[in-house]
């Protein structure tokens, strides 16, 4: 689906009721209602694929989540001169009466977009004669896609409606608490993994959900819920595919190199500049790259302590971990003639202690970001299985079989065994040292990849004012922190009063 233009599907409800005049019945040519459309098979699966476009929204994959996920984190700050930018970051967030804090706004607004439009496939499905596997399996995208929407609701506000039918309703909506939200959200991957295939035989259909996208999703919620048992189960029978496996280039996981690669469990397709009229590329390189001159943004900048983090161990021949270019744009007194965006360090006149993300740009094949960015972002891949498996066994006491996990990882870039490490040492079967150790692992393998935040609240930062104290540490915005608060973003304040029993979250 990488090329494929992915039209949406506009229903009306409102209709006019029941009239003598013959006028006020008759329907608009130009204009489908529910009434006509979701006929044939052909309509569902326009259907479905118009579903995949909401992950390419502002709320979603292509600008809010990045920065809600990782300028939020004790990953990055804000240095723009838009106020809204910079409490994003530093939790000095209100409750936003207006529509200007655009990353509180849409990023509610598209996932349920999102959900609705799911929503409409899985109310129309069952009733169109078409051919059965294929119903089936446009279900199970569905399903996925509503899953991740849930997903991301509950970890960005933890609370909110959840509806499962397109349909009007006279009851209201149940309010989900954020593991109602999570519950949701593993329901519909369990219903997406028993519908969806293993891979695709047609190549147009190359990036849509498949089993293993649902595998990953479901390991991701449980882990969550600390449901380490079920995740482990649920890592394996990812393994047992035998589909997915470490590419050599740990860089192809966030170019437009490589993409749909066989590290990947499902990624966010997007295509650079305008196809056929649309818009299909990501914001987010723009907003988060080089804050130089006809480049990005400075909305969202890395903190220095990442560069630390990789710089704590050599590769086995003495190399820097080759993750640190992959991830940071930084001055380099040893390689002073490299280029971003077609000039030196120097030449744009950057600060040599200042540092930027690289992953997910173009610095090296374009003199400029726009908001078109064709790289698709990989929302689930395989070193991040491992990783969660290797956490898995640990908490479940199974701390020496972590290693072999660890060590793919490790060993792709070039480190060695985590037990050969000179520099993390004593760790053995030691549950505490090695859940630390995991930290650092994750951290290095996915930095900038919109997971640290989630790994923070799995991992309880967010309730230990102790914990708080060593994320200051590393990012002054969580002075500004208060536990039991700023763990959630605030509900839009005029969807309060449209969704009946829909309180705002506690402190706003």
């Amino acid at each position: 689906m990488k090329n494929k233009i992915l039209f949406i599907v506009f229903v009306c409800f409102g209709l006019f009721p029941s009239c003598s005049e013959s006028f006020l019945e008759l329907s608009n040519p130009n204009e489908q209602t529910t009434g006509d459309y979701w006929k044939t098979q052909e309509e569902l699966q326009k259907g479905i694929d118009a579903c995949y476009r909401a992950l390419r929204f502002n709320g979603e994959y292509s600008r809010w989540l990045h920065i809600l996920y990782i300028a939020r984190s004790d990953e990055g700050y804000s240095h723009s001169p838009n106020a809204y930018f910079q409490a994003y970051s530093n939790f000095k967030i209100g409750s936003y009466n207006d529509d200007s804090a655009e990353a509180v706004f849409y990023t509610w607004l598209d996932n349920y977009k999102g959900i609705f439009w799911a929503n409409q496939v899985l109310d129309n499905a069952p009733n169109i004669q078409m051919d059965e596997t294929l119903r089936d399996r446009i279900m199970g995208e569905a399903y996925f896609l509503r899953g991740l929407q849930y997903f991301n609701l509950a970890g960005v506000f933890g609370r909110g409606p959840i509806t499962l039918t397109s349909y009007a309703r006279e009851d209201a909506p149940v309010i989900g608490e954020q593991e109602d939200l999570y519950n949701q959200a593993l329901k519909d991957f369990k219903d997406a993994r028993d519908r969806l295939p293993e891979k695709y035989s047609n190549s147009s259909d190359l990036g849509r959900a498949t089993k293993g996208s649902a595998l990953g999703m479901m390991v991701k919620v449980l882990m969550q819920q600390h449901n380490w048992a079920e995740a482990e189960a649920m890592c394996r029978e990812i393994f047992n595919l035998k589909i997915y496996k470490l590419v050599d280039n740990y860089t192809d996981n966030f170019t437009a190199i490589n993409e749909n690669n066989s590290e990947s469990l499902f990624e966010v397709q997007y295509a650079y500049g305008i196809q056929a009229g649309n818009e299909l590329g990501c914001n987010r390189a723009k907003f988060m790259g080089l804050p130089v001159d006809g480049c990005s943004w400075d909305d969202s900048t890395p903190r220095t302590a990442l560069k630390g983090d990789f710089e704590q161990e050599k590769t086995t021949d003495g190399k820097v971990d080759p993750r640190l270019k992959a991830t940071l744009a930084f001055y380099d007194a040893s390689t002073p003639d490299e280029k971003f965006y077609g000039k030196t360090w120097t030449q744009w006149g950057l600060d040599q202690n200042n540092i930027y993300w690289r992953k997910y740009t173009n610095w090296d094949t374009q003199t400029y970001e726009d908001y078109n960015s064709g790289i698709n972002f990989r929302v689930v891949r395989l070193a991040d299985i491992y990783l969660l498996y290797a956490e898995a066994l640990n908490e479940l006491n199974r701390t020496s079989e972590a290693y072999d996990y660890i060590n793919k990882v490790r060993n792709r870039v070039g480190l060695c065994n985590l037990e050969n490490s000179k520099v993390f040492t004593g760790i053995g079967n030691d549950k505490e040292k090695m859940r630390e150790q995991i930290m650092h692992e994750r951290m290095t393998e996915l930095c900038g990849e919109s997971w640290r935040w989630l790994d923070l609240e799995r991992w309880g930062y967010f309730e230990s004012a102790e914990k708080i104290a060593y994320l200051k540490s590393r990012d002054d915005d969580f002075s500004n922190f208060k536990i039991g608060v700023h763990n959630r973003f605030p509900i839009p304040h005029r969807e309060i009063p449209l969704v009946e029993g829909l309180t705002q979250n506690p402190g706003y």
